[in-house]
């Protein structure tokens, strides 16, 4: 094709189908794509109905950044008119001033909302660049009835309350490395939340989570006190990670309001908790802790049940009582994995308070996994709990571990887990 069209000085690409030209365009960042219309009039309107519009600039230019990306975001939002949107990514960079990401991306985000964009992300353009900076504020309101999906990485966002009402349809929400200084998450409609890779999120009150439709929720990686989950009757798969950042850690795991600046201890509510009864309809349960975390343990003073849950992953955070009180409330339990890497005792603090009462059956567990450096006193205690429960012992397996304690299936692919 090429030597024919070479000799006849005709568009090599002329045989291609318009629709195979605009998903190759969809790949393109803007301002590539955008001199594409200098090839033919026909790329003109090829380049207006790409579906994708990548925004985004090369940190290399000698060019001014944040003018030249002001130049481009005038030109794209001009020359393009109001195609549909399917997927939109705006690239900040780093170091610019606060007024240009707010009047360049504010009139981006408008322009895409109204080509009815579906997917929306905001991130910067070289993450190893944002060290040491302040994200900059995003306090652009949300309002489409076709906007599905938003990730949101590297943005600070300062509202009462994040309400995407004005969303209908949005069903998946990702924040990344965001300062999130809200009361309130909330949405009718949303199925997929996450907020991960070390979100800072505020010290002293809860940011409340209401998405009644969730069926997929990731929380891990976060600076702060652990947000407050209401009832979630639709949710499926929960990965829960916290660790050394999380200010959920007490020094007197028997004394709630120990009165250190640091604890998070103070702000934990007077009763009912603050994760588990959210996450008591989840299917598939995956809660990791450092060990002087003391949400989990608090919570399940108020015994909630876990009416749907079939799969569980625990780490060593957890004592004796607490196993026992979670096999006791689940009772459709099939499959229970404990990674143990570093477990020293399952008796501390308030493990050692009250006598072990075994009463009841797991008539549904068939498998145990159990991965530990060795079979120690503790390990026994464990397995004579599981005897206890009716757990045939060939139903249980005991490995070395084959990964870190804090990085596991959920984590890694939760759309593995459940296929919408």
């Amino acid at each position: 094709m090429h030597t024919v069209a070479s000799g006849s000085g005709e568009d090599p690409f002329r045989v291609l189908p318009d629709e195979l030209l605009r998903h190759v365009l969809s790949f393109l960042p803007a301002d590539d794509a955008l001199q594409t219309c200098v090839l033919d009039t026909r790329w003109r309107d090829l380049w207006r109905r790409a579906t994708s519009l990548i925004l985004f600039f090369d940190k290399r230019s000698s060019a001014c950044s944040c003018e030249r990306f002001e130049q481009l975001a005038k030109l794209v939002t001009n020359l393009r008119g109001h195609s549909p949107l399917v997927k939109c990514e705006i690239n900040v960079y780093p170091g610019d001033p606060p007024e240009a990401f707010t009047n360049t991306t504010k009139l981006l985000i408008d322009y895409v909302l109204a080509c009815q964009t579906e997917e929306l992300t905001l991130s910067p353009v070289d993450v190893e660049d944002i060290d040491g900076l302040d994200p900059p504020i995003f306090d652009v309101p949300l309002i489409s009835q076709h906007l599905k999906t938003i990730d949101l990485h590297w943005v600070c966002l300062e509202f009462p309350g994040l309400d995407f009402s004005g969303c209908p349809v949005l069903e998946d929400l990702k924040l990344r490395h965001c300062n999130v200084y809200v009361q309130k998450i909330s949405s009718k409609s949303l199925k997929r939340l996450c907020i991960t890779d070390f979100c800072v999120v505020p010290l002293d009150f809860r940011i409340r989570i209401c998405a009644p439709d969730l069926v997929s929720l990731q929380v891990d990686d976060f600076d702060g006190v652990t947000p407050f989950l209401e009832d979630m009757p639709s949710l499926v798969t929960a990965y829960v990670g916290l660790d050394r950042a999380c200010h959920d850690w007490c020094e007197d795991m028997r004394l709630k309001g120990c009165g250190l600046y640091d604890c998070g201890c103070h702000t934990y509510p007077e009763e009912g908790g603050v994760l588990l009864n959210g996450l008591s309809n989840a299917v598939n349960l995956e809660l990791i802790a450092v060990r002087q975390v003391f949400i989990y343990t608090w919570d399940l003073e108020w015994c909630p049940t876990f009416f749907n849950l079939k799969t569980l992953l625990l780490n060593e955070w957890f004592t004796a009582i607490d196993l026992v009180c979670i096999l006791q409330h689940s009772p459709l339990l099939e499959m229970l994995t404990l990674q143990l890497g570093g477990i020293k005792s399952l008796t501390r603090a308030r493990g050692a308070q009250k006598p072990i009462e075994q009463s009841f059956m797991c008539a549904h567990l068939k498998i145990v996994n159990i991965e530990c450096d060795e079979v120690d006193e503790d390990i026994r205690k464990i397995l004579k709990i599981l005897w206890a429960c009716g757990i045939l012992r060939g139903r249980i397996s005991i490995k070395a571990p084959s990964s870190p304690s804090y990085f596991f299936s959920f984590q890694k692919d939760p759309q593995a887990v459940i296929p919408l």
